[in-house]
C-alpha cells in the first residue's frame, strides 16, 4: 500500500510540474486561407535582439510542402509584422498589400492576425491570404 501511495504521489507531482498555465504561452499554431482554402501550420518562434521570428510549416520542418516566415517587431498593434514570405510547391510570394495586428508580444509568447495580397517571385498569379492567425510560444534564439 505504501508503494502505491508513493507511485500515485510521484505521478501527481510530475503531472502538476509539467502542466501549462494559461499565461505560459500555451501551444503554437498558425492558420490562414490561401485563395479561400484553409491551411494549418505547425509553428516555431524564437526571439533575438527585440525581434521575434515566426516560422510556420506544413510537412517536415526540414523539407516543408508549404511555409510562412515573418518577423514580429517589438510591441503590439498594427503593422508589427515585417519580412513576410509564403512558399508553396509552385513559388515563393511576398506582399503587395498587407495588414497585420499583433495582440500579444512578450518574451514567452506572440499572437496576432494578418491578411493581404501576395505576388509570386516568378511573376505568375497573385494569391490572396485571409483570416491569418498565429499564436506561438517563444524561445531564445540559439
Amino acid at each position: 500500500m505504501k508503494k502505491l501511495f508513493l507511485f500515485v504521489s510521484a505521478v501527481a507531482l510530475t503531472v502538476s510540474l509539467n502542466s501549462c498555465s494559461s499565461d505560459s504561452g500555451g501551444g503554437s499554431s498558425m492558420s490562414m486561407k490561401v485563395g479561400g482554402v484553409k491551411k494549418s501550420f505547425k509553428t516555431v518562434a524564437y526571439s533575438s535582439a527585440g525581434t521575434t521570428s515566426v516560422y510556420g510549416y506544413i510537412g517536415n520542418i526540414d523539407t516543408p510542402t508549404e511555409s510562412v516566415d515573418f518577423n514580429v517587431e517589438a510591441g503590439t498593434g498594427a503593422d508589427k509584422i515585417t519580412g513576410f514570405y509564403y512558399d508553396n510547391t509552385t513559388d515563393s510570394y511576398s506582399p503587395v498589400t498587407f495588414t497585420s495586428n499583433v495582440t500579444k508580444n512578450s518574451a514567452s509568447s506572440v499572437k496576432g492576425t494578418f491578411s493581404g495580397t501576395l505576388e509570386p517571385f516568378s511573376g505568375g498569379t497573385n494569391v490572396v491570404i485571409t483570416e491569418g492567425t498565429f499564436s506561438s510560444s517563444v524561445t531564445a534564439a540559439p
